[in-house]
């Protein structure tokens, strides 16, 4: 069977977030957003139940991702494909906002920072990533 959905799935330290989309139309289709209460595993089951019920995604029209600092050890569980989450990020700015040159990305663990620089030799936009050492909450303070 066709892909009919792409479902992703970002598995952080502090919550889990969720979207189904139509794989031909990029149409968003379901999504969630919820702390997961040190209980990344559960949510992740939770919300993949609630995707199947609700949405009618299954594993036979569908494709999975998964990215977080929790998504690594859940992919394989789950049947998706991880994706580390600067490259997802720039996946997403390079679709949706090609005129975008910068990106920072908070999190609860970590902030990242994405320079988008013109490469004139290919054409195409250069990625230069950078990650904080710190947890990014304790910019805030």
């Amino acid at each position: 069977m066709e892909t009919r959905y792409i479902v992703g799935l970002d598995v952080g330290s502090t919550t889990v977030k969720a979207i189904v989309a139509e794989s031909t139309s990029d149409k968003v289709v379901w999504q969630d957003y919820q702390r997961h209460e040190t209980k990344q595993p559960e949510k992740v089951l939770e919300f993949l139940r609630r995707i199947e019920e609700e949405a009618g995604v299954t594993p036979e029209n569908s494709r999975a991702f998964i990215t977080g600092s929790g998504g690594g050890t859940l992919a394989e569980l789950v049947g998706a494909k991880f994706v580390q989450e600067v490259t997802a990020v720039s996946l997403a700015v390079e679709k949706m906002h090609p005129e975008v040159y910068s990106v920072i990305e908070l999190g609860g663990q970590d902030a990242k920072i994405i320079v988008f620089k013109d490469d004139p030799e290919s054409g195409r936009k250069k990625k230069i990533p950078s990650m904080n050492d710190k947890c990014a909450g304790a910019w805030a303070l």
